[in-house]
């Protein structure tokens, strides 16, 4: 489990079907803290959330978990918290890379 997300850092900002939807990676949360992230898992990121179905009232997408699988979803992913404009959690959801 992710824990209750602390702080961010900013990827990228993309625009998808109309919409700016800053793409950023947790760099800590209430149980532990990221220092450094390379830029291929950022990238992998960031393709991922390109292709993904995002919440219509989304703005923000941010990873939380690199690139795994779980007991309950084999498939590899990303786990992804979405917030709308007011920082406010949307829903999380697994991200799968191309």
């Amino acid at each position: 489990m992710a824990g209750r997300i602390v702080s961010s850092t900013g990827i990228k900002t993309i625009v998808k079907s109309g919409r700016r939807i800053n793409v950023q990676y947790t760099t800590e949360t209430d149980t532990w803290k990221r220092y450094l992230l390379s830029q291929a898992i950022q990238d992998d990121f960031v393709k991922a959330v390109e292709k993904a179905d995002i919440p219509a009232n989304a703005t923000t997408a941010i990873m939380t978990e690199t690139q795994h699988p779980s007991k309950m979803d084999q498939y590899p992913h990303f786990t992804t918290v979405y917030l709308d404009a007011n920082g406010n959690h949307i829903t999380t959801k697994h991200v799968y890379p191309q």
